[in-house]
């Protein structure tokens, strides 16, 4: 019988491993590093894989979080397992924000972003013209680890315009935060998302268009606008901030997404300690994605 994940280890601030060879950090985290916007889990994933490329095992991160949180903890496991953090993977949305500290700290990784909305952004095309930052492919994104720790880019997708966030000097407060959710109920924008299956443990793990994980005692204890963002014990897709731009596509994604055979579904916002779907998760998984009619015929 598979070992299952051990979720219930995740603490934040310290890399917890909760399967053989998978480490999870979690860290206090502001939507859009914003101080007007309630508080949420950022989940830092690191992987031993071995990398195909070159037949050498090493330390992959994937979502580059808050660096003080999460930088000292990926170098303790650099020291305790005597690898190397060669790769440092961006899985879409907004979390790029934080990857040039990554990229000064971890001089031997490479930096991997999804091709489509990244290179865009202002903070994005910056980090383009780095040494050691490299665009993935929409159809075969991490080629150097299948079987390992598969990948779908999940592209078709549109969410909401990039702004200046607070953390690049643009505005804070509730006016921000109104125009922010504007541009939520637009979204024209390209987007992609990472999505991943690490094999050994048959973790599915979610780009932004599943929405965040919350058990109903932590939902009934947020407030108001995160009340309106997620459901109580629910498995869903967030069809608002991440509509439909090309459907084909999009159930193209979702097909090769939901032929992985998945044990556990989890993303990188789920409340500390819980995952989507725990529970015949390939089947809750499907229900979501065909509620969500986004499967087509």
């Amino acid at each position: 019988m598979t070992a299952s994940l051990k979720l219930e280890l995740e603490t934040f601030g310290q890399a917890r491993e909760i399967f053989d060879g998978m480490w999870i950090i979690a860290t206090r985290h502001r939507p859009g590093l914003s101080k007007s916007v309630f508080e949420c889990n950022n989940r830092c994933l690191v992987f031993r894989l071995v990398d195909a490329s070159t037949n050498e095992t090493c330390l992959v991160v994937v979502n580059a979080v808050d660096p003080q949180q999460a930088i000292p903890e990926v170098r303790r496991l650099e020291r305790e397992t005597g690898l190397t953090a060669r790769y440092v993977i961006s899985p879409g949305g907004g979390h790029h924000l934080h990857m040039a500290p990554w990229h000064a700290a971890f001089e031997k990784a490479r930096i991997l972003f999804c091709p489509v909305r990244v290179p865009k952004t202002a903070n994005g095309r910056k980090l383009v013209g780095l040494p050691r930052v490299e665009l993935m492919s929409l159809e075969d994104p991490l080629p150097q680890f299948r079987g390992q720790l598969d990948a779908v880019i999940f592209h078709g997708l549109r969410g909401p315009a990039d702004g200046r966030t607070p953390a690049e000097g643009g505005p804070d407060g509730l006016f921000a935060m109104m125009k922010t959710m504007r541009e939520v109920m637009r979204s024209k924008t390209p987007a992609d998302e990472l999505w991943l299956h690490h094999v050994p443990s048959g973790t599915v793990i979610a780009g932004e268009n599943l929405a965040w994980f919350y058990p109903r005692g932590q939902y009934e204890r947020e407030g108001f606008m995160a009340r309106q963002m997620v459901k109580p014990d629910k498995l869903w897709v967030w069809t608002m901030a991440r509509r439909v731009g090309d459907a084909a596509t999009v159930a193209a994604c979702w097909r090769r997404v939901l032929s992985w055979p998945a044990r556990t579904v989890m993303t990188f916002h789920d409340v500390c300690g819980t995952a989507g779907s725990t529970a015949d998760a390939q089947a809750a998984l499907r229900a979501a994605v065909e509620a969500s009619g986004q499967l087509g015929a």
